[in-house]
Formats: structure tokens, C-alpha cells, sequence
């Protein structure tokens, strides 16, 4: 204690409160205090931004924008399927868990020739769910807005 007080520095004394949720929160909550649609504007931009990055072949800037679009709307669905969980986990399987297997099944075959059987036609799938994964997204948001 008395090198504190030569030094003229304070002890540094921490609580468990002075680092509480409370205290330091940034006040963005999904759900909260943003609403619905500011996830449903993200995922229609990156939903284009991806089509976009796919068609001139910017892989990178293709990956980022379908992790933000599935992230979006993965969000997005918690938010308007919370009180059914058995249709908001065969959402999630169909259109999220099926697409990105089906890419990492890709990119395992494309790098490491696994199957002997082209397998291009994942990316036929994954643009077929996408769009569905999102236009189910919007028309349950507009149910759900004309319904309230």
C-alpha cells in the first residue's frame, strides 16, 4: 500500500459489476431496438451482392456476402418463427444447414477429387434455396405485419 502512495498511482480495485452487461451495452439487440426490416433491407442487399459477386466470379466477396445473407436471415427467422421451433428447425435445416453441406461437399470433392460424379449442380441447389429462404422470410414478415 505504501508504494501506491509514493508512486501517486491508484490501486487498481475491479468488481465483478464494473463489468456487468448493463454498464456496457451497446444498446443493439435483434428484436429490440432493431427492427425486423433493417435485417430484412441486409439480406436483400447482400442476397444481390452475392448474384452479383457469383456472376463475375469474386469468390472471396461471394463467400463474405452469403455468410452475412444466411447470417441475416437465419436471425430474421428466429425473430418471426420464435413460437413455432419445430418449423423455425426445419427452416433453418432445409435452407442453411443443406446449402452450406452441400458447398463444403463441393469444395472437399473440387479439392480433393472424392466422388468420381460432377458435383456442379450444388450451386443450382444453393441458388434455389436462397431466394426461397428469403421471399419465405419477407412473406412471413408481411403475415406478420397485417396481422398486429
Amino acid at each position: 500500500m505504501n508504494s501506491y502512495k509514493k508512486s501517486g498511482m491508484l490501486p487498481l480495485k475491479f468488481s465483478i459489476r464494473d463489468f456487468s452487461r448493463e454498464k456496457y451495452d451497446s444498446g443493439i439487440r435483434i428484436g429490440g431496438e432493431v427492427p425486423p426490416y433493417v435485417l430484412l433491407v441486409i439480406a436483400f442487399i447482400t442476397l444481390i451482392a452475392s448474384a452479383v459477386s457469383y456472376f463475375f466470379a469474386k469468390t472471396r466477396l461471394l463467400s463474405c456476402t452469403l455468410i452475412l445473407f444466411y447470417a441475416c436471415n437465419t436471425f430474421l427467422s428466429f425473430l418471426l418463427f420464435s413460437h413455432q421451433t419445430v418449423l423455425f428447425s426445419g427452416i433453418v435445416t432445409l435452407f442453411v444447414a443443406l446449402p452450406i453441406i452441400c458447398l463444403i461437399i463441393f469444395a472437399v470433392d473440387t479439392h480433393f477429387a472424392v466422388f468420381c460424379t460432377d458435383t456442379s449442380f450444388v450451386f443450382v441447389l444453393v441458388w434455389l434455396l436462397i431466394p426461397l429462404f428469403f421471399i419465405i422470410n419477407l412473406i412471413r414478415y408481411i403475415l406478420k405485419i397485417v396481422h398486429v
